[in-house]
């Protein structure tokens, strides 16, 4: 969590505007206290992680929402490049998408690191996963 708050810092990384503001909404009606950035593309969401051009003054996210069907770069590609760097494989993921087969992604990572959820329309399942993940934040971090 940030040092100056209790907030946990999230990198949602989605291109689907609609997608966006449901994510938004269940963060706001769970009332969990998350302090939410955006990436539209792979190629951002890392621009953002390095702390590149217009995002050198981003913070380093407690978890990464990744949607993997993005356009630009995929989730896949950024979480190949996350695990592959020193820098950015000890920041949790939360892989939150439409493929259901997929969850060989989290096997890049280190064992406990990653999380796979398959998206929903159902807006109480997603409250449920804006929990589980600022949860698996808080207990990664507390570590």
């Amino acid at each position: 969590m940030s040092i100056e708050s209790d907030n946990v810092v999230v990198l949602l990384v989605e291109d689907n505007p609609a997608d966006v503001v449901f994510f938004e909404e269940a963060v706001e009606a769970t009332r969990t206290p998350v302090t939410l950035h955006l990436a539209d593309d792979g190629s951002e969401a890392l621009q953002f992680l390095r702390r590149l051009g217009s995002h050198a003054d981003a913070p380093r996210p407690d978890v990464i929402v990744l949607d993997l069907n993005l356009p630009i770069m995929s989730g896949r590609e950024v979480a190949m490049e996350m695990a592959s760097d020193p820098e950015l494989n000890t920041i949790p993921v939360a892989v939150l998408t439409t493929s259901e087969n997929e969850e060989c992604v989290c096997d890049m990572f280190a064992k406990g690191r990653c999380l796979y959820f398959t998206k929903t329309d159902n807006f109480k399942k997603l409250q449920g996963i804006v929990r589980e993940i600022a949860a698996h934040a808080r207990n990664l971090e507390s570590r």
